[in-house]
């Protein structure tokens, strides 16, 4: 038993020794454990290798230590960030380009990518001061790097370039489906804006309510609706008993 929590130990001390900093470390010691059972070789290294390959694959919200300092203290008395420290992206955006452009798939030679990196307590803001190769136009959110070295700071904001950084990998599979749901929504709704093939946009029907001039008739009054009749049959009486009428005889 002693044995075990020595190797548990060593793995840790490795881990850290990589820039890993973790906050519950009950789910680690049991990720730790799990993998020195399963494994073929009980070196510390092997053993780190294993873990760390599922790390990759875990959210570093649920089990990531504080390591970064805070903004603000950032912003104010820091000059450079000191590695190893490893780090999930949070977001990234292309901030050269539009938000329609960002999602065309259209590629472009010069690009300025801004990152918010989290360790799962605090994030910090960074931007690709040189252009990165081991880093996609599409890297999802998620994903695992390691800071290395001396990383400069300006203003408050990281300053990445090949030297300083490694990109680690790993699928954060709820922060992926939701890249994904963004990306295919994103698409439908600038193809909805863009698209001239289909019927008009529907338009509200404005009705105003008529005036009181409006359809206007000519009104009789209530006494001629009711007086015109009972002259018409009163004539037409008068004239018929004229007609039958017998003269008188001399």
């Amino acid at each position: 038993m002693e044995a075990t929590s020595i190797s548990v130990d060593a793995v840790l001390e490795t881990l850290r020794s990589r820039g890993w900093c973790f906050g519950d470390l009950d789910e680690v010691n049991a990720l730790i454990q799990l993998q020195s059972a399963l494994a073929d070789d009980v070196e510390t290294s092997k053993v780190a290798d294993s873990v760390e390959s599922e790390l990759l694959n875990m959210d570093l919200r649920s089990i990531g230590g504080k390591s970064l300092p805070e903004p603000n203290l950032l912003l104010r008395k820091s000059s450079h960030l000191q590695g190893p420290k490893v780090l999930q992206i949070s977001s990234v955006r292309d901030i050269s380009r539009s938000s329609t452009e960002e999602f065309s798939g259209n590629s472009r030679a010069h690009r300025l990518l801004r990152f918010c990196l989290t360790d799962g307590q605090t994030e910090i803001t960074a931007i690709e001061f040189h252009h990165i190769a081991s880093i996609p136009n599409d890297i999802v959110p998620g994903t695992k790097v390691r800071l290395e070295n001396k990383i400069i700071i300006h203003s408050g904001i990281v300053c990445l370039n090949p030297k300083v950084i490694t990109v680690l990998g790993g699928v954060v599979q709820s922060l992926h489906e939701e890249w994904e749901m963004n990306r295919k929504y994103s698409g439908i709704s600038r193809d909805q804006q863009n698209d001239t093939s289909g019927p008009p946009p529907f338009e509200k029907l404005q009705i105003e309510a008529p005036s009181k001039n409006q359809f206007a008739q000519p009104r009789r009054s209530s006494c001629q609706c009711s007086v015109f009749p009972f002259f018409y049959l009163l004539k037409k009486n008068f004239i018929h008993a004229k007609l039958n009428q017998k003269e008188p005889s001399l």
